[in-house]
């Protein structure tokens, strides 16, 4: 009987690691101090991260911050809400990023490739160099977890590439500096991370 049990306990453990194990492989990581952002808590950058989804061909893209998440933020100024999460891709390694995910609280009326003019959540995978809007994809905000599912394809299929985290509280067009940058600038440069496939 205590074989049984034995045996039945080992089998319960080993299926709840297979199922709690994600499907994906090679995953990069970078930590950021907390309390850095210029801005509110849910702009400070914590840790972020991407990963290769096995089986799907997909790319994962997260960032967890110091605070929740609000669904609609809000502050006083120009920009009003505005708030985006990005990952700065750079897929031919000359420090220059080609694509921009991100995923963004934003209206058109304050932000031109912003689809509508009510305030909303969106994602968006631009060109870094036009800021020309080239597609979305799924995305989740759960609490202080901002994620981004990105097809390998929309970047173009790259064997790797490089990455930085940022958030805004402004556009990009508003030649307004980032509030938060993961990994830190390094003597006022940004440090790649690298993401091979």
């Amino acid at each position: 009987m205590r074989r049984h049990i034995q045996l039945i306990l080992a089998l319960v453990a080993t299926f709840t690691l297979i199922l709690a194990t994600p499907a994906s492989a090679t995953p990069t990581i970078t930590r950021d101090a907390s309390g850095d952002s210029s801005a509110e808590p849910y702009t400070d950058i914590v840790m972020a991260k991407v990963t290769a989804q096995e089986g799907r061909e997909g790319l994962y893209f997260q960032m967890l911050l110091a605070g929740t998440v609000p669904m609609t933020p809000s502050r006083p100024g120009t920009y009003n809400g505005f708030t985006a999460y990005n990952w700065l891709v750079d897929t031919d390694g000359n420090g220059i990023a080609n694509y921009v995910v991100v995923v963004r609280f934003c209206s058109h009326l304050v932000q031109g490739p912003c689809v509508g003019n009510d305030w909303h959540w969106e994602s968006a995978l631009t060109s870094a160099g036009t800021g020309q809007r080239i597609g979305d994809f799924d995305y989740e905000i759960e609490n202080n977890v901002v994620k981004g599912f990105v097809a390998a394809s929309q970047l173009g299929d790259p064997s790797g590439f490089r990455w930085i985290a940022a958030t805004r509280t402004s556009p990009s067009s508003s030649n307004l500096p980032s509030v938060d940058i993961a990994p830190d600038l390094a003597n006022g440069s940004p440090v790649w991370v690298d993401f091979p496939r």
